[in-house]
């Protein structure tokens, strides 16, 4: 039988709506990257949305951190077909009336091993510094923007929850999308397949000349490989070695494959559960207007778990979080900043225009 299009159905998704804002780029030279390690670039793009109005003054701003082997540039981007991007959201909210104004800047943080965390750390650089000192000032100054919220998803998220815990002035709200937490579900269940590819490869460096060499084909589970890369790069964000800049230590035994336990405490300290566990962060979370964590219930790496943990962990605390579950897996997160943008800035004070007038 014939088949018709029911193209009444057809979202934006199909043919995205051209923004209604402005996007800003700024070729953005750092001062605290010089002199990094691996040399990687101390000059980046740094992308900046201007809401429709073109109003920037007193705004709200969003900081947009991308997950690993991602950068800010990759969110403004036209979204392949059925999906839609980060900024593409935030405009569609603003045009619709279901998000107040905002600036959103979404700075590029990528490494040679393809993520910093968002740390500072003796072997790739002092990303931490980077965005707190140098990204977030500036971009105060130039646009003369509000209160801040920091948001991403997977490291992008873990960045957002450490960077809150250890900003707490800086940065009023936090949204988390399936960011790196429980590193016991996230990181530990990789080891053995990481320490696999190592292996074949013929060691570390071995295994990094082949990819650093020539474009992949994959990312995440679909490639091993890769997943042993990653691994390499939150060694460098969580175990360098201060003592020989650019290098670190693996939580596992290169030859026998054995958990390095004093390695993998390092990472456990920064891991945002246990970070919530002492007096510093505790307070700061306490001292944040608002806290959103989320995860998808079939996500690949347990991040949903770990989200849940947290939440409790804080809550233990007295925190309040506004954790959320969703049917989705790791890569499923589009869909939640819907959600969590209008919270967040209405967290900032800046309701979204539908719900003032529901309130009247």
């Amino acid at each position: 039988m014939p088949i018709r299009v029911p193209t009444e159905a057809r979202s934006e998704s199909v043919f995205p709506a051209p923004l209604k804002g402005r996007v800003e780029v700024h070729r953005f030279p750092s001062r605290v990257l010089e002199g990094n390690p691996w040399d990687d670039p101390i000059e980046r793009d740094l992308p900046v949305y201007v809401p429709p109005s073109g109003v920037t003054e007193g705004r709200p701003l969003l900081l947009l951190l991308s997950g690993y082997t991602g950068a800010g540039w990759m969110h403004f981007l036209r979204p392949r077909y059925l999906t839609d991007s980060i900024v593409g959201r935030l405009d569609r909210l603003i045009r619709t009336g279901d998000a107040s104004e905002a600036v959103l800047v979404a700075p590029d943080c990528l490494t040679t091993l393809g993520g910093s965390q968002y740390l500072n750390s003796t072997a790739s650089g002092r990303y931490e510094d980077y965005v707190m000192t140098e990204v977030l000032p500036w971009v105060h100054e130039r646009y003369r923007t509000g209160p801040t919220a920091v948001l991403g998803t997977s490291s992008g998220g873990y960045g957002a929850m450490v960077l809150a815990l250890r900003h707490p002035d800086a940065l009023r709200a936090l949204g988390s999308n399936a960011g790196d937490a429980y590193f016991e579900y996230s990181y530990l269940p990789e080891f053995p397949r990481a320490f696999r590819e190592i292996r074949a490869a013929g060691g570390p460096e071995a295994l990094l000349r082949q990819l650093l060499s020539a474009p992949v084909s994959a990312f995440g589970p679909a490639n091993p490989k890769v997943q042993a890369l990653e691994h390499m790069g939150y060694a460098s964000a969580y175990s360098p070695i201060e003592s020989e800049p650019g290098r670190f230590d693996l939580p596992f035994d290169l030859e026998t494959g054995e958990l390095r336990t004093e390695v993998w405490s390092r990472w456990l300290a920064w891991d945002p559960v246990r970070m919530v566990r002492t007096e510093r962060y505790r307070d700061a979370l306490r001292r944040l207007a608002y806290v959103y964590a989320d995860g998808g219930t079939r996500d690949e790496y347990g991040l949903d778990i770990g989200a849940r943990i947290f939440a409790a962990e804080a809550r233990r605390q007295g925190i309040k979080v506004d954790f959320q579950e969703f049917d989705g897996v790791h890569s499923d997160g589009g869909p939640r900043y819907d959600v969590m943008i209008p919270r967040l800035l209405a967290a900032l004070g800046h309701p979204a225009p539908g719900a003032r007038r529901a309130s009247v």
